[in-house]
């Protein structure tokens, strides 16, 4: 491996590591809203909704970055700014002496916008550099493997940061970290593009009118279809099995804790190549490993589902997204990158709200006089392993050349 290399792991390592630290706020934040504003469960979602809205924009971001340069640069001092304005936010949030609605809205969306924009043009970064080395899935894997070592530090430490230090601190700490992003950059090279060498916007919407694109949008879409997750999961584990809060956090914490293993594995099986086969299996793996969810009974069974369904959902979604990575035409990476990881978010949100709908649906038409009523749960369990096993079609239309 040679010092370039390592000098890039180590940015993608400690970019989104941080992006994932940063989540140390948001516990202090639900007890702002709670307990000091006061709100009610349905305020405190419009407050989120708010403040995550910057998120939805990520391809404009990627768009900036691929075609708007900040004199002959395109990726450091666009990432660097993002940075420094997602530190700045924190810094003031700390400052307020009182919290008020519209100004721990005003600081908390400026933060959102600053890691978006940062992450848009870090997954430039991970596509261009990646692709040219053909480090696609191991960057991958360091992407995924940091986000989840995040949240494993920010569930075990986060809760006792918010028993014990008071919350301009933990504000405070979460400026600071920005600030390592800003010092990475020095890392990475952006070299100046000559006058001759613009990027070519075109090569962009020559692309999304292939099959291609549209192929893995709907791959994306379907592969992320698991409607009997988020919300539809949080209620059968409080009202059908009656686990507890401290038992539903560990489950969060061993998912984690699988996945970040998941993302380890991943980076040994990638080494020597590319993982297109381990996209093709994929959709039959994840609909198999979807169907252990009909084994959710209790606390044993559970804890080995959400292990068992970690590290295989976080192995073959890095499967996926190296082809993601690979696919994302030459000039336009910011752009088509985060184009893709926006329809992953739209899927995601997607599954939770139509899982929910569904359940409410389905459940009074499966309550009948019986001694063994079907379980709405299992019908959801069912219906995204379908979604999922549809993937094998759809991704007929997506292969690289080296497939």
């Amino acid at each position: 491996m040679t010092q370039s290399v390592r000098r890039y792991y180590t940015f993608f390592w400690v970019n989104y590591f941080v992006q994932s630290l940063v989540g140390i706020v948001y516990e202090p934040v639900n007890y702002i809203l709670k307990d000091h504003l006061r709100l009610t469960p349905g305020g405190a979602s419009g407050f989120y909704g708010w403040i995550t809205l910057p998120l939805l924009f990520k391809p404009v971001y990627g768009y900036i970055s691929d075609f708007l340069p900040i004199g002959p640069y395109r990726r450091k001092p666009h990432y660097a700014l993002a940075s420094l304005l997602a530190a700045v936010a924190f810094f003031l949030l700390a400052a307020q002496s009182s919290y008020r609605y519209y100004g721990l809205l005003f600081c908390l969306f400026l933060s959102i916008f600053g890691m978006a924009f940062a992450d848009a043009v870090c997954g430039g970064l991970l596509i261009e550099d990646g692709k040219a080395r053909q480090e696609t899935g191991r960057y991958q894997a360091l992407h995924v493997g940091a986000l989840y070592l995040g949240v494993i530090v920010v569930g075990v430490g986060g809760g006792w940061m918010t028993s014990h230090v008071p919350f301009a601190r933990i504000f405070t700490l979460a400026g600071f970290l920005p600030l390592a992003m800003i010092a990475a950059v020095s890392l990475i090279s952006d070299r100046p593009r000559a006058t001759a060498d613009r990027p070519n916007a075109g090569a962009l919407w020559q692309f999304m009118r292939t099959k291609r694109f549209w192929g893995l949008g709907a791959t994306i879409i379907l592969w992320h279809f698991y409607p009997f997750l988020g919300t539809v999961q949080f209620y059968y584990q409080t009202n059908v099995l009656h686990l507890s809060p401290q038992w539903i956090g560990s489950l969060m914490t061993l998912g984690s804790v699988a996945g970040f293993v998941g993302s380890a594995v991943f980076w040994k099986f990638c080494r020597h190549g590319n993982a297109d086969r381990w996209v093709r299996w994929g959709p039959v793996a994840m609909a198999l490993v979807s169907l252990t969810y009909l084994g959710y009974r209790g606390p044993i069974s559970v804890t080995i589902v959400e292990i068992v369904f970690g590290f295989f959902t976080v192995f073959f979604r890095l499967a996926l997204l190296d082809l993601i990575a690979r696919v994302c035409p030459q000039d336009v990476e910011a752009t088509s990158y985060a184009l893709f990881l926006a329809l992953i978010d739209l899927a995601m949100f997607g599954s939770n709200t139509v899982g929910g709908k569904l359940y409410d649906w389905v459940q009074p038409l499966t309550a009948v006089q019986s001694a063994s009523p079907i379980n709405p749960y299992v019908i959801l369990i069912l219906i995204g392993s379908v979604c999922t096993l549809a993937c094998r079609w759809t991704l007929r239309f997506c292969r690289t050349a080296s497939t």
